[in-house]
Formats: C-alpha cells, structure tokens, sequence
C-alpha cells in the first residue's frame, strides 16, 4: 500500500442527489435547497448518481465558475466512490515516482503527444533514447468486486490502445495504470459487454508488450491510500 498527502480534497459537503441535467452537470439537494454542481466525469454512473442517494461535494467556487462545488463522491454500502476522473493525473502529477514501476524514470512531462494521441505522461531516462507513455483511466463501475473499464463505449480508449501498440514496436515503454476508485473493487477487467472492441485490443495490447497496473484509491481525511489490485486480461480461446 502506497500513502501520499491528501491534498486534493478538503473536507467534502454532504448533499442528497436529485437528477443528471447533462454529462457534466447535476442537481442536487444541498441544506434543504436545490443546488446545480459540476460532474468531473462523462462516464454514465448510473450505479452511483441515482434519485436520493447521498453524495459528497468539494467546494471550488470562484469567479469563473458557474457551479460552486464539484460532485466528487457518491456513497455505496461499502462506502464512499470517487468518480473525480481528474484525480488519477493529480496523484500522477506529483506522486508517480512512488509508484514502483515508475522509479526507473527521472523525468515525466504531462500531455505527450505520439502519433495521433496525446497521453496523460511522457516518461524519460537519463538515456533521452529511452522514454515511455503513460495514460492512466478513472473505473468506478463495480460488478461482484470487478472493476470494469470502460462503463460506456470509448473510440478514444481504443485509439489510445493502438497507439501504445505501435510505441512498444518501435522499441519502448508503454503502460496503462487503472485507477480504481470504488471501495468494493479487489481487480481491474475490461468492460468486454460494453466495448467489445477494447477489450480485444486490451488483450493485444498486453500481448504486444504494453504494461498495465492497477490501483484502489481510497482519499482519507490527511492521506490517500493506492492499494496495487491485479489487471485481469481474459484471453479469447
């Protein structure tokens, strides 16, 4: 288990959740009043953001908002899920190198572009020969302790795929990094009944060198736990 600051989130503002007005927008029922917040995810996240389940708010209300708080957490019987999907960059912004498999590299530049795609990391050496891409994916969609990725069909997810295929033919790293954000998740699976597509291309991917890892993030009061939990790549017969 890795722990690193919390210094994401301040204590979170509890609301009860009322209807999804679009992908990036919610009413909720804060202190008896109707309230508009950001969603920080595109995802559907049915499963969490449904009519008069309790969720947790963070407060980011300035000038150029229109929303004062972001919808950050909504709670399950097992307890809170983080859907924040900008939270996986944030903890790769200023924690990747206590990530063990990243130790290796000196330097990460965020929003690499390669081919056709930019990726969330570029990983350098001391070798300028030697570097690697890191994208890293947001899953809060659990089913019996799997977390499946993706929760709705994604043609970027899969250009991202292919694009890490073609980095390891060309002689470098490339991973993935899951980062489970539901506190039931105990293993990372690709979502093979919603994208079909990326699924196979996840297992080609693996075949062809490209590395995933995964993590259960769990944000407490003054830290946030990364716990590693497998990937699990099933492979057609």
């Amino acid at each position: 288990m890795i722990a690193i600051p919390n210094s994401f989130y301040k204590e979170l503002t509890l609301a009860q959740f009322q209807r999804r007005l679009h992908r990036f927008a919610a009413e909720v029922e804060l202190n008896g009043q109707q309230e508009v917040v950001h969603i920080p995810n595109s995802g559907r996240l049915s499963e969490l953001l449904f009519p008069g389940n309790r969720v947790g708010l963070h407060f980011e209300g300035h000038a150029q908002r229109k929303t004062r708080y972001t919808l950050v957490a909504a709670q399950t019987a097992a307890g809170w899920s983080f859907i924040d999907s900008r939270l996986p960059n944030r903890i790769l912004a200023r924690h990747w190198q206590d990530l063990p498999r990243l130790k290796a590299f000196t330097e990460a530049h965020p929003e690499t572009t390669f081919g056709a795609s930019r990726f969330d990391l570029g990983l350098r050496t001391q070798d300028p020969s030697q570097w690697a891409l890191l994208e890293a994916k947001c899953v809060t969609l659990v089913k019996n302790g799997t977390g499946l990725f993706p929760d709705a069909p994604t043609e970027r997810g899969r250009k991202h795929l292919q694009e890490l295929i073609h980095a390891v033919e060309r002689g470098q790293r490339a991973f993935v990094i899951y980062f489970l954000q539901h506190p039931e998740g105990v293993r990372v699976m690709a979502n093979r009944e919603t994208d079909p597509q990326f699924a196979e291309l996840m297992a080609q991917a693996q075949g062809n060198g490209v590395e995933f890892f995964a993590y259960r993030v769990n944000p407490e009061k003054s830290t946030v736990q990364l716990t590693s939990v497998p990937v699990v790549i099933p492979h057609e017969e």
